[in-house]
């Protein structure tokens, strides 16, 4: 494959590049980091990735294109946001976001694109981190004390910032909405290798590879790129 041939799959941030490289790694395929057989671009941000969707698919002539995107919110009003954005083309978007990824592909142009909402197209409110928490071995004694270490972590923040005066700057923490970020950065913190990032985890099989949502997410690479995957 020619490297003006390589496609693209677009996502928010360096998380998401280092884990999906890690994926396809351990299933099989070395990306070098995203410069080769697939490149992984970062956008930096939701709202960015959204607003270059329409550029990226009209530039994807030589192969198809692909974005991930958290959902982060409820998944109604993600998957409205992503068909705001392919109004301008004239293709039958469907009302929910299909739970196998959609695939799509504009009049006139010779590639299919495609978007899958991370991690599973169906969950209100996850993530990135929710996939990767799929890939802790489900009897690791360490990750339900992650969970009460988190609670309680917030907890005492809140209760120290109710005993501080009106005026008083207030001790910061975590949203509740990102708690699975803090959840999954403790247990990691707690491995034989503290605090790695999240793709090497995956290299270094701290955690796994082959969940449920790994390869769902897998497939829908496998259904809209020329890749071959051990899923």
């Amino acid at each position: 494959m020619g490297a003006t041939s390589i496609p693209n799959l677009y996502v928010e941030g360096k998380d998401d590049v280092s884990v999906i490289n890690a994926l396809l790694f351990r299933h099989g395929l070395d990306t070098q980091k995203g410069t080769r057989h697939l490149h992984i671009k970062e956008q930096e941000s939701v709202e960015n990735l959204l607003a270059n969707m329409p550029v990226a698919i009209k530039a994807a002539t030589s192969s198809p294109v692909g974005f991930a995107i958290d959902i982060d919110i409820e998944i109604t009003n993600r998957w409205n946001a992503v068909r705001g954005r392919l109004s301008e083309f004239d293709i039958a978007i469907p009302t929910d976001c299909p739970v196998d990824g959609f695939l799509g592909q504009v009049p006139g142009y010779p590639h299919e694109f495609g978007v899958w909402l991370m991690p599973d197209c169906r969950s209100d409110g996850q993530r990135l981190e929710d996939l990767v928490q799929s890939l802790i071995p489900a009897s690791h004694p360490l990750w339900s004390h992650a969970q009460a270490s988190t609670r309680a972590a917030a907890g005492l923040v809140d209760e120290a910032n109710a005993l501080l005066p009106n005026h008083a700057r207030k001790w910061k923490r975590f949203g509740d909405g990102v708690r699975i970020k803090a959840e999954v950065r403790s247990w990691l913190a707690w491995q034989h290798k503290p605090g790695v990032q999240l793709g090497a985890a995956i290299n270094d099989q701290i955690l796994g590879h082959d969940s449920p949502q790994a390869r769902a997410f897998l497939r829908w690479i496998m259904r809209l790129y020329p890749l071959a995957l051990a899923v």
